[in-house]
């Protein structure tokens, strides 16, 4: 029997019990989802899931509302300051993770497809501007330059333009003809940066031309998972997503491995190289918050078809009740 979500889908500003209670340390956020605060009997039960806007600025704008909101009071529970931080800090990490990727639902929505188009027409134009140091950066880890990566670049634009004309046209056949060139694309993008993040020198000098590489992985994942669920895959469009949060991590655990195991290279770094590299980490770590959040909406979006279209045409935070 079909559930009625119009029924379960509310306001999240509009349910002051929510608020007060994750104010008190009775509930607690972890990435997109409300739950029962351990010690409460309920511990870690699920009281609601998050859906945020459609639109990146009106999303940011309800986060910090929010944030607003949650700090105004606490509640009388002795353990709330703590739970209440928890929260916040998962509101702050939505906030970064929303700036970074111009929205918390592009992996689902067809508007947001549209946001990971851009942002990927736009690296390939980045790409293409820094060919040299592109370049150069692939020779660091030995593959061929200059034809090998406009030929790369080639197949990358005709692979995100194909997407985009398939999706437009509910092609769903071509569409899952797809999939093995996404694979492919994924995979070598992924063994690029993974040669190259234990390398350290290379970390502090090409930081730039690797950022963008990073971003294109980043994107890539996006629009593949959104494929996969266009064609019925949600199963694999949630795994692509946390195998990108795996990913990125583990690039930037073996740069900082790297960095720490050459203690004369670390000892050279000026004080600019060790801004820039740090905010690099960061911006890797930063994101995974969204990925997190934007697997938890693709089983939403199984169970409730449609729903997260509906919830992110509004201007405010809504709360799917559990």
């Amino acid at each position: 029997m079909p559930v009625n979500t119009d029924a379960l889908l509310r306001s999240l500003p509009d349910l002051p019990d929510v608020l007060a209670k994750i104010q008190s340390g009775l509930y607690t956020l972890c990435g997109g989802v409300v739950r029962h605060a351990s010690g409460t009997g309920k511990g870690g039960q699920i009281v609601g899931h998050l859906l945020f806007p459609g639109d990146a600025l009106q999303t940011q704008e309800s986060l910090k509302n929010l944030q607003s909101m949650l700090s105004s009071g606490l509640g009388s529970l002795q353990f709330g300051v703590g739970q209440l931080q928890q929260s916040m800090g998962v509101l702050q990490g939505l906030q970064s993770a929303n700036l970074l990727l111009s929205g918390l639902n592009i992996a689902v929505t067809a508007v947001g497809f549209v946001v990971v188009y851009e942002k990927l027409n736009k690296i390939s134009g980045q790409i293409e501007a820094q060919s040299q140091g592109i370049a150069q950066t692939l020779k660091v880890v030995g593959e061929i330059h200059d034809r090998g990566l406009m030929l790369d670049e080639a197949r990358f634009q005709s692979l995100r333009d194909s997407a985009r004309q398939f999706c437009e046209c509910d092609d769903v056949d071509q569409l899952k003809d797809l999939i093995p060139e996404f694979h492919e694309q994924y995979h070598y993008n992924r063994l690029v940066l993974e040669k190259h993040a234990p390398i350290a020198r290379s970390s502090l000098e090409r930081l730039g031309e690797i950022g963008l590489l990073q971003d294109r992985l980043i994107h890539l994942s996006l629009m593949m998972s959104h494929v996969q669920m266009k064609i019925g895959a949600a199963k694999f469009g949630h795994e692509c997503l946390l195998r990108l949060e795996g990913d990125l991590s583990r690039f930037n655990a073996l740069r900082v491995e790297a960095l720490a195991s050459d203690r004369q290279l670390a000892s050279s770094v000026t004080q600019e190289q060790f801004a820039e590299l740090t905010g690099f980490l960061q911006r890797g770590k930063q994101i995974r918050p969204a990925l997190n959040y934007q697997a938890d909406v693709i089983t939403l979006e199984v169970e409730h078809p449609g729903l997260l279209d509906r919830a992110s045409t509004g201007n405010q935070i809504m709360l799917l009740v559990a």
